[in-house]
């Protein structure tokens, strides 16, 4: 959890359990902790990199604002030092968006305190198969990195692309890990080639009467296409058989 003068950013994960979307309160919840401590704010990081079965984030609720606040607690007993910063991308041209790569690529950031140099890798996708975090902060451990973490971006750019199972591939499920953390080490290394001392600000504003798609319009989206198959087989079984059924499903797919 790094600490920019007493801005804090704590990156939350559960791999290789699955860490998919967190509950909202825990962003208040860190923030209160982060009071306690002194610290002006806490900017809660989803890292999305890992997904298997579909699990209750509620239900890890607890251990999350224990954990977190462990972490606070250490943040605030280090000692502030001068710090440099870089960062790189790259384009793996192997992947394309069926494969689960967005067009953003792969990006590196690098912060280096003393001698300790960590790398927050980046990558365009919508989650990662469990195990291949691990993977990379292994390989990133080798060459000199002593803390490494793995982010996806959470891209929709990736979905509803191929048929069955969730509509899109998780980073690394069709990739070949090897050529993926050959990517990424290219990515920290051209990152670490750009290292230079920063300096850290904060900025926060509200955007006044922004219109998104929560959780109440998900579900209204869901429960019309149910709606609107159940209709189909009720109405197009006796008229057209099977062959109706599924081409007005190959309809609502696509």
């Amino acid at each position: 959890m790094p600490n920019f003068r007493g801005y804090c950013f704590p990156f939350v994960t559960l791999a290789p359990k699955t860490t998919e979307d967190l509950p909202q309160e825990l962003g208040r919840i860190v923030n209160e902790e982060a009071a306690k401590f002194g610290l002006k704010y806490a900017m809660v990081v989803n890292t999305h990199n890992s997904i298997d079965e579909v699990v209750d984030t509620e239900e890890h609720l607890a251990e999350l604002q224990v954990a977190a606040s462990k972490c606070l607690q250490k943040t605030v007993e280090q000692t502030k030092k001068p710090f440099m910063i870089g960062g790189a991308s790259v384009f793996p041209e192997e992947f394309s968006l069926k494969d689960g790569m967005g067009s953003g690529g792969i990006t590196a950031l690098v912060v280096e305190v003393e001698n300790q140099k960590t790398a927050y890798v980046i990558i365009d996708g919508n989650n990662m198969v469990p195990g291949l975090r691990e993977k990379i902060i292994g390989s990133l451990s080798s060459i000199g990195f002593g803390e490494s973490e793995v982010f996806t971006t959470d891209t929709h750019a990736v979905s509803a692309l191929i048929t069955g199972g969730r509509g899109y591939h998780p980073v690394g499920e069709v990739m070949n890990h090897e050529v993926l953390i050959r990517y990424i080490i290219e990515a920290a290394k051209k990152a670490e080639a750009t290292l230079e001392t920063s300096k850290a600000g904060f900025l926060r504003f509200v955007v006044p009467q922004v219109r998104v798609i929560g959780e109440a319009r998900l579900k209204s989206m869901t429960t019309l296409v149910d709606k609107g198959i159940q209709w189909a087989k009720k109405t197009l079984i006796p008229i057209f058989g099977l062959e109706g059924l599924f081409f007005i499903l190959l309809l609502l797919l696509f």
